[in-house]
Parts: structure tokens; C-alpha cells; sequence
């Protein structure tokens, strides 16, 4: 590679474009504090990051591949891309950087494009990147059997022209989308259902509400298990860009045992999440229901009391559901893995009295 060129990773953000230029300087700053937390817990090394036209620019990084993967994890990013930076080039070193990039990641019988970007003026255009750049690879990939392909190329050689710096990079590695997190909107999601628990909590978290979970714990229901549990929970604590990100777990065991306590049911764990989220002002409840009748739990409590109830994964297909799980580390096996059923779990008879009488017990508070 080119003694001129330095290695960052370029960070592209996620619907900032269509706030106002207050919000969206707030959103970028939330952003770049999430991008920081996330590298120093994934050990990533780097010295900064710099917001560069439309894009942030992480500098100093030793281990940019690693660093553009934790990016893509983070909510708020489009996409995280390793790249290399050439300060003030001329077109003929783009070029060669490019050939050298084409050098190392074509194969013989591979198609490429070269595609270039401008968002700040300058005095290198991006047409002439593309036609020279496409040459220059050409010329040295020759007698490898490689081509042109503008419509679905095996490799895109991207160049970001920003002013009097170009960016180039391969790959980019999708991220989540959405905002990024914000305290504002601290909500809290019922794990009763599995990994679609943990996927109605990053559905939300993708809209940038940090997601606490209610997490029912039993040695005698099927699903519930306290390991099993946790471990689900572990899985969306490393979603989060926050320090210090705790859940609140009930046992349900203790409570069942009590004189004149109530059968357990998903919709008494419910009940009790609602009344815990008004007590403790949470924004709302988040619940992982992918059909069903949306008034059924809000009838559980009197209008005075509501507090807002999410189904994020309502209208969710399968495709949606495979996208949230992927990104959420979770393997396609494990949705179909058993939760409890309302089979398991008999429902109430009236709900809305029930609630009226449920204490909610001492809640145990686990930190991850």
C-alpha cells in the first residue's frame, strides 16, 4: 500500500440528514460517544474521531478491519467501512492506490467498478476517478481475465472525494440503522418470550430508546430458567454503547410460594412490568407479540395508569425477523427454541382486578 496512505474507518450515519441542524449535531455527538465506548470495550486501539463531511473519520486505529465490525454494531450507523486516507492526493496516486487495492482483492475472472463520491468541492472529479481508475486496475490486472462491470460487480472500489482528501475502501460493513441511543427514552421489555424478546428490545433500540429487561427467573417453568435467561440477556447488553446497563430480575418461585399468591401467568409478568415501569418512570413497555390483540394487556389497568405499551414486532416478516436475530447474534434455531406457553402459564380470568391487587415483590437488579 501506499506510503501516503493511512488507515481509518469511515463511519456513515444513519437518518441524521433529515433532523434539523440542532438535532442532528446532537445525534452526531451521541454517536461519536457510542463509537468511543464501544472500541475501548472491544480493546480496540485509536486516537480519535473527526466528523469529515458527512461521515465520522476514526484515526490512530491498529486494527481497522476489528474496528470497522464493532462500528457496524452500533445503532445510529449505516454502515463502517475500513478505508484508506490520502491527504491531498493527486489523481494519478488515487489511481495507484486503487490498483494496488484491485491488486490485492481481485480475483482471475473477477468483475470490479470503481466508484467515486464527492460531497465537498475540489478540484479532482470524480468522473475522471472512475474512468482512470478503472484504466489504471485494467492495466494492471492484465492477462487475468479481469472486467468492467458497472450493474453487479464482484469488488466496488469506492473513492469518497471530501475537499482535497480522498477515501478509499472495498467493503462496507452494514450496520443497524436508525438513532442512536438516548437516555431520554428509557423503556423496558418483558423477556417472557424467548430471543423475540430480545428482538422487540432491539427493534426499539434501533428507534434510540436504551431497552432495560424484566426478566422472569424459574426453576420449574420450561424456558425460564435463570441461566437461560441471563444468558439471552447478555445478548442484548452488548448491544448497548452505556456504561453500567442493568436489568431487574423477578423470581418467580419465591412469589408462587407465598399463601393466596396468584397462579403465574405471562399476562400477571406482564401486569407486574407495567406497574414496575410506572414506578420506577420508565417510558414505557416493550412486548415481543408478533400478533394478537393490541388492547388485550392495556385492559389490564385503568386509564389513569397507563403507561404506553410497544409491539415492535408486529407486522415483522420473516425476512425482518432473520435481520433483527442475525444482528442480534442470535441463531435461527433458537427462535423456534420453547418459551412458555399460556398452556403453561393459565391466564386470568379478570384481568383488570387481578392487577389491582398484584404487589409487585422485591425486584433483584443484575448488572452486566
Amino acid at each position: 500500500m501506499s506510503k501516503a496512505a493511512e488507515p481509518v474507518v469511515l463511519v456513515a450515519s444513519s437518518e441524521f440528514t433529515l433532523k434539523s441542524s440542532p438535532v442532528r449535531r446532537t445525534l452526531e455527538q451521541r454517536l461519536i460517544d457510542d463509537i468511543k465506548f464501544a472500541l475501548r470495550r472491544g480493546n480496540v486501539e485509536f486516537s480519535r474521531v473527526e466528523k469529515e463531511a458527512a461521515r465520522l473519520v476514526i484515526f490512530g486505529i491498529k486494527q481497522p478491519e476489528l474496528a470497522a465490525s464493532v462500528c457496524s454494531r452500533i445503532f445510529g450507523v449505516a454502515y463502517a467501512a475500513y478505508a484508506q486516507l490520502l491527504t491531498s492526493p493527486t489523481l494519478e496516486e488515487i489511481t495507484q492506490v486503487v490498483a494496488e487495492l484491485a491488486a490485492h482483492h481481485l480475483s482471475a475472472g473477477d468483475s470490479f467498478a470503481v466508484r467515486a463520491h464527492r460531497s465537498m468541492p475540489g478540484a479532482i472529479s470524480r468522473r475522471d476517478v472512475e474512468l482512470e481508475g478503472g484504466a489504471k486496475v485494467l492495466s494492471t490486472m492484465q492477462g487475468r481475465n479481469v472486467t468492467v462491470n458497472l450493474d453487479s460487480p464482484d469488488v466496488t472500489f469506492n473513492v469518497d472525494l471530501v475537499g482535497t482528501d480522498a477515501f478509499l475502501y472495498t467493503r462496507k460493513d452494514k450496520g443497524p440503522g436508525g438513532l442512536p441511543l438516548s437516555s431520554d427514552w428509557r423503556m423496558i421489555a418483558v423477556l417472557d418470550c424467548g430471543p423475540l424478546s430480545i428482538l422487540a428490545a432491539s427493534a426499539m433500540m434501533r428507534r434510540g430508546c436504551v431497552v432495560e429487561l424484566f426478566i422472569p427467573v424459574s426453576s420449574s417453568i420450561a424456558g425460564w430458567a435463570s441461566r437461560t435467561q441471563i444468558a439471552l440477556a447478555e445478548k442484548l447488553a452488548r448491544l448497548v454503547t452505556r456504561p453500567n446497563y442493568k436489568a431487574f430480575v423477578f423470581e418467580i418461585d419465591g412469589f408462587a410460594a407465598k399463601k393466596d399468591a396468584p397462579p403465574v401467568s405471562r399476562s400477571l409478568i406482564r401486569a407486574m412490568a407495567v406497574k414496575f415501569a410506572r414506578e420506577k418512570r420508565f417510558r414505557g413497555v416493550i412486548l415481543s407479540d408478533i400478533s394478537g390483540h393490541l388492547a388485550s394487556l392495556n385492559q389490564t389497568h385503568s386509564n389513569s395508569e397507563q403507561v404506553p405499551i410497544f409491539y415492535p414486532l408486529l407486522g415483522f416478516d420473516h425476512a425482518d425477523i432473520e435481520e433483527l436475530a442475525k444482528f442480534a447474534d442470535i441463531e435461527e434455531t433458537e427462535l423456534t427454541a420453547q418459551s412458555p406457553s399460556e398452556n403453561q402459564l393459565p391466564e386470568f380470568e379478570s384481568r383488570r382486578a387481578l392487577f389491582e391487587s398484584i404487589e409487585v415483590p422485591s425486584i433483584r437488579e443484575v448488572h452486566f
